[in-house]
């Protein structure tokens, strides 16, 4: 654990991010840098040879210094590439810069929720809260018929352009391994397992988020659990701990998206 925490210490104190209009492998053009998650740094970049924008991402150096992050973000790549589906980025190519790993994908036009929520000070009702999980669960469903978890659904990871709902960002994505799925109660992190129910997990924490955006935070009082603050229906609390795992859990997308028809008649 030391030797994890001084490398990741080290290699961020040389790793230099690309800087704005930087020309990488002869072909983007850095705009701005969009941000650095756990494996990569994302930019928005104009490519010079198709004329449109992209996003591209480049492998970080702490992960690049170990098999195993060359290899997550091999898959990653390769998981991104093989999805055809309106719900993600459309994945473009991938290459090397400088030893740098990187690939390229759709920019999506919109704002991720916590932008949104944090930034813009949205206010969501619980039936727009609804809403907005019964279609993001299109695009979950998508992963899980093809044995996919995304294992990191949050906020800052789904966009909206206002109309459309998309879900990014897979890094932390695995394949099911079914022989194992039985296994899902063993770990103490219930959004990172590799089922189906790490991603409802994560979905239900996405939704007390929307739904905490219509809340106003007292002072001076007492903590008290999400159940007692927020003045949601008793059936919104139901579906929200079946999907915390609170109640017995969701198998599927199907059985989430029943429950909200019922809630609100869709």
């Amino acid at each position: 654990m030391m030797i994890k925490r001084f490398t990741l210490l080290f290699s961020n104190l040389l790793e230099k991010p690309f800087y704005k209009d930087e020309l990488i492998a002869a072909r983007y053009k850095v705009i701005t840098h969009l941000g650095a998650g756990g494996y990569g740094h994302s930019y928005l970049v104009d490519d010079l040879e198709s004329d449109q924008k992209k996003v591209l991402k480049a492998l970080r150096l702490h992960k690049r210094l170990t098999q195993s992050g060359r290899s997550h973000f091999e898959f990653e790549k390769q998981l991104l590439k093989s999805i055809d589906h309106p719900g993600f980025p459309r994945y473009f190519e991938g290459g090397t810069f400088n030893s740098v790993p990187f690939y390229t994908m759709e920019f999506i036009e919109g704002k991720n929720f916590e932008q949104l929520i944090f930034s813009e000070g949205k206010r969501i009702s619980e039936k727009e809260a609804f809403t907005i999980v019964n279609e993001l669960l299109t695009p979950i469903e998508y992963l899980h018929n093809h044995k996919i978890i995304h294992r990191d659904i949050r906020i800052p990871n789904v966009i909206t352009d206002g109309k459309k709902i998309k879900l990014i960002d897979l890094g932390l994505g695995r394949q099911l391994d079914l022989d194992r799925e039985g296994l899902r109660r063993q770990k103490v992190n219930l959004r990172k397992e590799i089922n189906f129910q790490a991603d409802f997990y994560g979905l239900g924490h996405f939704l007390l988020f929307l739904l905490y955006s219509n809340y106003t935070f007292p002072t001076n009082t007492h903590e008290k659990s999400w159940e007692e603050e927020l003045a949601i229906s008793d059936q919104a609390k139901h579906i929200i701990r079946k999907l915390l795992q609170i109640e017995p859990a969701y198998e599927n997308c199907a059985q989430i998206r029943a429950e909200i028809k019922n809630l609100y008649l869709f």
